[in-house]
């Protein structure tokens, strides 16, 4: 299968996104400032890590306005059309790197959360006790949709509330 290339939504004759996830300037003739026309050759754009995600962007110049846009966000834009409201840019493996088309769609935040979990990529999910040392067994734990809770501990805490109404009362 050969790489497809798509003008990316409001950079139309500048900039392609291709179905892998790379980014290209395209060939096309510049003036500058004092009017002498220039050729520039086309070019794949290198990709950097965003300062604190993992995700990779690309720095997209039109009519002397930069831009930085997420890979992720210029390849479904360019293939599948707007993010719907409400919706964001899952990977299904959850590797921000892996731009590829068949790697992305669009989901819900909660979607994007649930993809975390059963990649067991989420921090919660990897977690063997609860804050105060004990062991999530399935004896000891109560599951509140996506969440578990240590049963040693509500009971700890049921009975300080007990305790302290009847300090109250008293």
């Amino acid at each position: 299968m050969t790489e497809q290339w798509r003008w990316i939504p409001g950079y139309e004759g500048v900039y392609t996104v291709s179905d892998l996830g790379r980014v290209r300037s395209e060939a096309r003739m510049l003036t500058d400032a004092l009017g002498r026309r220039t050729f520039r050759p086309a070019l794949i754009l290198k990709p950097q890590r965003h300062s604190d995600t993992e995700y990779l962007h690309v720095t997209l110049n039109l009519g002397g306005v930069r831009k930085t846009a997420l890979v992720h966000q210029l390849v479904l834009a360019a293939f599948v059309g707007p993010c719907p409201d409400g919706q964001e840019v899952l990977h299904s493996d959850d590797c921000g790197e892996n731009n590829k088309l068949t790697n992305l769609r669009y989901g819900t935040r909660s979607e994007n959360n649930l993809d975390k979990v059963r990649n067991g990529n989420d921090h919660n999910a990897t977690k063997t006790h609860c804050p105060q040392r004990h062991r999530y067994t399935p004896e000891n734990t109560y599951h509140y949709g996506n969440r578990r809770q240590c049963k040693a501990c509500t009971m700890a805490r049921a009975a300080a509330r007990r305790q302290a109404r009847k300090e109250c009362a008293a």
